[in-house]
């Protein structure tokens, strides 16, 4: 992936999948595109296809454990959060310590698809300031990424 930040913000957000043939890109206020179609995330229906690591998913409140359906692992962090852009996933835990690098690109391309990337706090990751990692980070939109963001919140660290 790459991405051009200003000021703590993404300008422009690439992500290539060599793998899928898959080109994601984005630019702020022109939305998000794959293989040069619009996409968008989608609203969670009565079931939610969620991805990141079990422990986080396991913190899912009672209410939402039914309806949760887990992905398979998906090891490329800007390749899930894009799948959540793109609406193939609903939503990702993002584990602590992903770097500007890992995300900036795939944060734009998610936040033009209409979805969000969260820290702890409930704010958007900033980049290229004196620290270049993050804590615990949710992606997703509406009431789903409310609920991740509660789980977030009470995490250490």
């Amino acid at each position: 992936s790459v991405a051009v930040v200003e000021d703590g913000r993404t300008l422009v957000g690439v992500l290539e999948c060599p793998a899928t043939e898959e080109t994601y890109w984005a630019l702020p206020g022109e939305g998000a595109f794959l293989n040069g179609g619009r996409i968008a995330v989608r609203r969670p229906a009565a079931m939610v296809e969620i991805g990141g690591p079990k422990p986080l998913i396991g913190l899912m409140p009672a209410e939402w454990q039914g309806r949760l359906s887990r992905v398979p692992y998906i090891p490329s962090l800007a390749y899930r959060l894009a799948m959540v852009a793109s609406g193939r996933l609903d939503a990702t835990f993002v584990k602590p310590n992903a770097h500007d690098w890992d995300i900036a690109a795939a944060d734009l391309i998610l936040r033009e698809a209409g979805g969000a990337l969260l820290d702890q706090n409930g704010r958007a990751p900033r980049y290229a300031g004196e620290v270049i990692h993050h804590g615990a980070l949710v992606a997703g939109s509406g009431e789903l990424l409310a609920v991740l963001s509660g789980i977030i919140a009470g995490l250490d660290g």
